[in-house]
């Protein structure tokens, strides 16, 4: 009599629990590979095409955030991502990045996070890199002026 009570108590807790255990929970952005090894970036980052994102980058979907008008004149963001790189290696990307994509370097303030500021025509962007256990965590704030 225990041996079945036993076997349906294990049937019954992998019932319930299972789909947890097998993928059922929310799950981060893992990048693409394309045919030339480069992860494509998250399909969310692509509403601002504008802005570049290092190779690797995984999408922390419970701190993004996207707002548009109806009439699509006002689009606001903010995007929050992880990384293995380390901190100065990003910051050095978006330093070296940003220009290219005609972004224009206001301000940047270094010390334990760095926060760089950037504006283009009628937009400003505010990146915060932010060294972690590990990963390196990158905020990103876009909107209008």
């Amino acid at each position: 009599m225990i041996k079945p009570l036993i076997s349906f108590t294990i049937v019954m807790a992998l019932t319930v629990m299972g789909p947890g255990f097998l993928g059922c929970a929310p799950k981060a952005y893992s990048p693409n590979l394309g045919g030339d090894g480069k992860s494509s970036p998250p399909p969310i980052a692509l509403q601002f095409a504008s802005i570049p994102l290092p190779d690797g980058v995984v999408l922390n979907r419970d701190k993004t955030f996207i707002y548009e008008s109806g009439s699509g004149t006002v689009k606001v963001g903010r995007l929050s991502f992880s990384l293995w790189n380390r901190a100065d290696e990003v910051v050095e990307y978006f330093r070296n990045e940003m220009p290219g994509r005609g972004w224009q370097s206001i301000r940047i303030v270094e010390h334990d996070i760095t926060i760089m500021l950037y504006e283009m025509e009628n937009d400003v962007c505010t990146i915060i890199v932010e060294p972690g256990l590990g990963k390196t965590k990158i905020e990103i704030q876009i909107g209008p002026k």
